[in-house]
């Protein structure tokens, strides 16, 4: 029973420390460093593996001194900020641990006069690592017109992950059609391939599925950002 108090108290003083010094947040600030990539390409970019890195971002374990200085190394981060908090890093200027990117817009003609000035848009790093995306294959654009009401409408802005193009039945996806950005819902209909709009006022866009198609698929949406106004 003293031994299981021993144990107790030096978990206790452990987590005391850890949480003075500010190293019980430095998962926090690994998920900050990783700037939207998956786990398994920063595992690879530090030269550690996955399970590795897994546990530092659950906060399971921490690394020790050697990988820490090759963590801030390949980051380009200080070391003493990544361990403790403490001090000046390049990451904090926009985005102390709220962990924002800026997902660029996609260009194939200009959209709209009145968000052309508009290159990127912030997006919550929590939310495309919960969609299992990479930063970098992802890609924003504007939505047009009334095809595909109610579920999307004029100048709705949607996350398009370019990495997932394979159409899956019943998934909308960005599609390039007659020099136009369009949203479209997929539908495979033997050798065929249809974009369907949800609204019933326009017709599908039938495409062979094993032929030279008018349409090329950019991504998946993964999220939709709904003008209220």
């Amino acid at each position: 029973m003293t031994e299981n108090k021993i144990k107790k108290t030096t978990e206790e003083e452990k987590t005391r420390i850890l949480t003075s010094t500010g190293v019980i947040d430095f998962k926090k600030r690994l998920n900050l460093v990783l700037e939207g990539v998956s786990g398994n390409a920063f595992a690879k970019k530090v030269g550690m593996s996955e399970a590795v890195i897994r546990d530092y971002l659950s906060g399971k374990t921490y690394p020790a001194l050697n990988r820490l200085a090759i963590i801030a190394q390949k980051c380009d981060v200080p070391i003493e900020w990544l361990a403790t908090g403490k001090g000046e890093c390049r990451l904090l200027a926009e985005s102390k641990y709220s962990s924002f990117v800026h997902i660029p817009f996609h260009h194939l003609n200009e959209t709209s006069k009145s968000y052309s000035q508009i290159e990127s848009i912030p997006f919550d790093m929590t939310l495309i690592k919960h969609q299992g995306c990479s930063c970098e294959d992802l890609t924003a654009v504007w939505a047009k017109g009334d095809s595909m009401e109610p579920t999307i409408s004029n100048h709705d802005i949607l996350i398009v992950n370019k990495a997932h193009y394979k159409p899956i039945d019943g998934y909308l996806y960005a599609v390039e059609y007659e020099d136009q950005i369009s949203i479209k819902r997929i539908q495979n209909q033997g050798v065929n391939l249809a974009l369907l709009c949800d609204n019933p006022k326009y017709p599908a866009i039938i495409g062979d599925k094993y032929g030279q198609q008018d349409f090329k698929i950019i991504g998946l949406v993964v999220y939709l950002l709904k003008d209220l106004n």
